[in-house]
């Protein structure tokens, strides 16, 4: 259940960062800010509480909000939890381009 409230304000306006693992690797590159993060866009501070309590009760970190703009920002950070968004997303975008 916690999955999926994540699942649909992800789909509504969340977005991604994949580390590029070819960056990374060269010499000199900063490694830093170059991580896996799921972006969550809460619209209030409601939401923002429904987000972390779910995130929580996936026993996922819940990192440090901030804004951007108006919007309040609620970031997931790791590879895997990540690599099941970009799933969904892949997924999603794949049920949109057949309706077109």
């Amino acid at each position: 259940m916690a999955f999926n409230l994540l699942k649909e304000k992800f789909l509504r306006n969340g977005n991604l960062r994949i580390k590029d693992e070819l960056l990374v690797a060269k010499p000199g590159s900063h490694k830093s800010k170059k991580g896996y993060e799921v972006r969550i866009l809460a619209k209030n501070e409601q939401e923002l509480e429904e987000i972390q309590t779910a995130i929580s009760s996936l026993d996922l970190y819940v990192a440090k909000t901030f804004l951007k703009g108006k919007q309040i920002v609620q970031p997931i950070y790791g590879k895997e939890i990540t690599k099941k968004f970009e799933k969904i997303k892949l997924m999603e975008e794949k049920n949109q381009n057949f309706f077109l």
